[in-house]
């Protein structure tokens, strides 16, 4: 039993560090796919923003008022608000920006129950029917683009988006970066940390196997793609699901590095942890509705089939490896005298894995923040703790076929100051 605890344990190691040196070798080198030379943007083209908003009084007028700014010299870009029958002041404030701002450039879309509440697919789906059957947009120059009702993006983000879909008539799908608004503890550096170098580096290698997928904040789609009025599904991973079903479909799918959607950091453990439950209980949901598909669909390559299949089952290596991992360390630990030699081996790969991440992150960002920096360097076992609680968790759940879904706060701090 002892060795095959351990060779469970060595064949984590291994696939884990195989997977860290691809993500290394093809995801670090980044680039824009767009020409410098471009300053113009096609005017026949039209960006909406789809907002779904549920109880999110603490961020909406924020992030009604900075799109405004981002947005000031683009007229024909759009925000709708999805109120998705919010028990707080989200509809009134919204109102009442917009009254104020006296804008015509964003507008509020209300949903009641009993069709309210049943998830962010289904908000989604409902807004985008009807704006299609409500403009006369032409859909190969409407794109739609999914944000948070925390999110923010600059003018240079909008800019890009716009000039992306014009350059490639052929381009249906396009995410951008994901990057934390304020970094004020170990958990918010650690998100950042894991967008902005993990993430970045699982989206530009994607962008070599024709496989970039939507992951949440950020993705837009041309409307001339879509071949239904639901195009969003109800999974937990509704992000995933989406441009799983665009690239089953042979859609051309871009990640794009070099813009950037601002979104705010999970505060606080407990939040972090039903946060990542949900999303790995949405990934399981996509592995058992879509990986038969996706294996035997003719418009993926090998490589692409691989990734998903290995990105789905993830969480699956994760469960049983870290179990592993944890009883390889405790015997280790009491049986130091004996294995001293491995348990350095142990410590030296998260040591080494830490730092590079670290230092990766300090020459992105150039930050100042060095004890924040120190304690995240300090805190990545809890993280990794923290995420592998969730893991169990979401598996919990999918068993008890308990998919009620528990959105994240937003504006955690401006309601802290009200109470």
């Amino acid at each position: 039993m002892e060795s095959i605890i351990f060779d469970i344990s060595a064949t984590g190691i291994f696939i884990y560090v195989l997977w860290v040196v691809l993500l290394i070798i093809w995801g670090k080198n980044a680039k824009s796919f767009l020409s410098k030379n471009i300053s113009k943007i096609d005017p026949k083209y039209h960006l909406v923003v789809l907002v779904p908003a549920m109880n999110e009084e603490a961020v909406i007028s924020r992030t009604i008022k900075q799109f405004l700014k981002s947005t000031a010299g683009l007229s024909q870009v759009e925000m709708v608000i999805i109120d998705d029958d919010s028990s707080d002041k989200t509809s009134s404030i919204t109102k009442m920006v917009i009254a104020q701002e006296k804008t015509d450039r964003v507008k509020l879309f209300e949903r009641k129950k009993p069709n309210a509440q049943i998830g962010k697919g289904e908000a989604l789906n409902w807004a985008y029917s009807r704006l299609i059957s409500q403009n006369n947009y032409d859909p190969r120059y409407l794109i739609i683009e999914v944000m948070d009702a925390d999110a923010y993006m600059t003018a240079k983000g909008y800019r890009k988006i716009l000039q992306y879909f014009s350059v490639d008539e052929n381009l249906d799908l396009l995410q951008t970066r994901v990057g934390m608004i304020k970094i004020t503890n170990w958990l918010h550096i650690l998100q950042d940390i894991e967008f902005a170098l993990i993430n970045d580096w699982i989206q530009n290698t994607r962008n070599i196997i024709s496989n970039a997928a939507a992951s949440g904040n950020g993705q837009c789609i041309r409307a001339s793609a879509v071949d239904t009025n639901r195009p969003w599904g109800n999974a937990l991973l509704e992000d995933f699901e989406f441009s799983t079903r665009f690239l089953l479909n042979g859609k051309k799918t871009l990640y794009a590095h070099d813009i950037v959607v601002f979104q705010e950091a999970v505060s606080h453990p407990l939040a972090f942890i039903r946060q990542r439950s949900r999303w790995v209980q949405g990934g399981l949901d996509c592995l058992v509705n879509y990986w038969g598909k996706i294996i035997s669909n003719n418009n993926l390559n090998l490589r692409a089939k691989c990734e998903m299949t290995f990105y789905m089952i993830l969480p699956i290596i994760t469960l049983i490896t870290g179990a592993s991992h944890l009883i390889v360390l405790g015997f280790v630990s009491v049986n130091a005298e004996g294995y001293w030699r491995l348990l350095v081996l142990l410590i030296s790969i998260n040591i080494i894995w830490c730092g590079y991440l670290g230092w990766k992150y300090w020459k992105l960002t150039s930050s100042k923040q060095y004890g924040l920096m120190v304690s995240m360097l300090i805190s990545f076992p809890i993280y990794n703790l923290l995420l592998y609680i969730s893991i169990i968790i979401a598996f919990y759940k999918k068993i008890r076929g308990n998919s009620y879904w528990v959105k994240t706060t937003h504006g955690e701090d401006e309601l802290k100051r009200e109470k």
